[in-house]
């Protein structure tokens, strides 16, 4: 039997490397160093695999071949991928070792389980695993085998959906040698209205959102015609948290830290009957398109099976538009 020697979860915001002065000083110092204590706390779990619960930004799936649930199988993983580069201030990429024997082993379990996931190869990562890595700065080498769920291209699995597959991923973790110490990540939210092209929200007269609906269903080869657009993928968000809205021109708040609050406390107090009566429309309307990342969340409590949490800290960071959360189950201190 694996063993769970570590579990934490975080915000993914890119602006925290993109522009990460624009958040004031005192507040983005409690953020990094609660981004340094969650590095802590994987490093002495010492594992020798983390699965990695994330969402895809458009840099391996897009909105004409989308899989609900994903899992890379393979020897390795990179990122950033080539377009979040510039726009996160890195200047080289990073090869992260993939595990595909135990990713096969779990991807083999889950099919086993009733889950119908889609097998990738080696996958680009962007701001959703570099941006807490880079900050957490673990200081370890291990595997990272990420679980991608579909967040922004509806339908989406249901939110219980989303906590049985942390279930079925933890009784696949059970069913490894027992000298595997195995870790668990999840990132993303929370409540945030991000600048991705969403058909309920966008504005058919915004230039840029209808560019991003190209390049997130045309894929990369649009940026072969428009390869400034993650740049001012970066310009459009200073703009969006300037003006606090939603997309530009329509009056809408980025964050909602009232939400954000409660839902933290349901996840840390391991409430999973509140995790899986979440709904779309809930979600969509109270913490926006982008709040939606909180099913990679749901899946890492079904993953831990409703263990309690601790919160770090929990800031509304409308300069990069979204509510910052850092989350350790602390296990190691057990």
């Amino acid at each position: 039997m694996g063993k769970i020697t570590a579990a934490v979860g975080m915000s993914h915001a890119p602006g925290a490397l993109a522009f990460p002065e624009t958040c004031p000083e005192n507040i983005r110092q409690k953020l990094e160093d609660a981004s340094l204590e969650l590095g802590k706390s994987l490093a002495a779990g010492n594992p020798d695999v983390i699965f990695a619960f994330l969402d895809d930004h458009f840099e391996n799936f897009f909105r004409d071949h989308m899989p609900s649930i994903a899992i890379g199988v393979a020897d390795s993983h990179v990122g950033p991928a080539d377009q979040w580069m510039e726009t996160l201030r890195i200047k080289e990429k990073t090869i992260f070792p993939g595990a595909p024997k135990i990713a096969e082993h779990v991807l083999a379990s889950l099919v086993e389980s009733g889950f119908d996931i889609s097998r990738a190869g080696s996958t680009e990562y962007g701001n959703n695993l570099l941006m807490p890595w880079i900050l957490m700065n673990p200081g370890i080498t291990c595997p990272i085998i990420p679980i991608y769920i579909n967040v922004f291209t509806p339908p989406l699995i249901p939110y219980k959906r989303a906590y049985a597959l942390g279930e079925a991923v933890a009784d696949a973790v059970d069913s490894l040698p027992e000298d595997t110490k195995v870790a668990f990540l999840c990132t993303g939210g929370l409540s945030h209205w991000p600048p991705y092209w969403n058909e309920f929200q966008a504005s058919p007269d915004d230039k840029f959102m209808q560019r991003m609906k190209r390049y997130q269903t045309e894929g990369k080869e649009y940026l072969k015609t428009d390869p400034n657009l993650f740049v001012e993928f970066d310009d459009y968000e200073v703009e969006m948290a300037k003006k606090n809205e939603y997309p530009l021109n329509n009056h809408h708040p980025l964050v909602n830290a009232e939400w954000d609050r409660i839902f933290m406390d349901k996840f840390c107090s391991g409430d999973s009957k509140f995790m899986r009566e979440l709904t779309y429309k809930e979600v969509e309307e109270e913490a926006g398109h982008g709040g939606h990342e909180v099913l990679n969340w749901v899946a890492l409590l079904g993953a831990m099976r409703g263990a309690k949490s601790k919160l770090l800290v929990y800031e509304p960071v409308i300069e990069w538009i979204c509510g910052m959360t850092y989350v350790d189950f602390e296990i190691t201190k057990r």
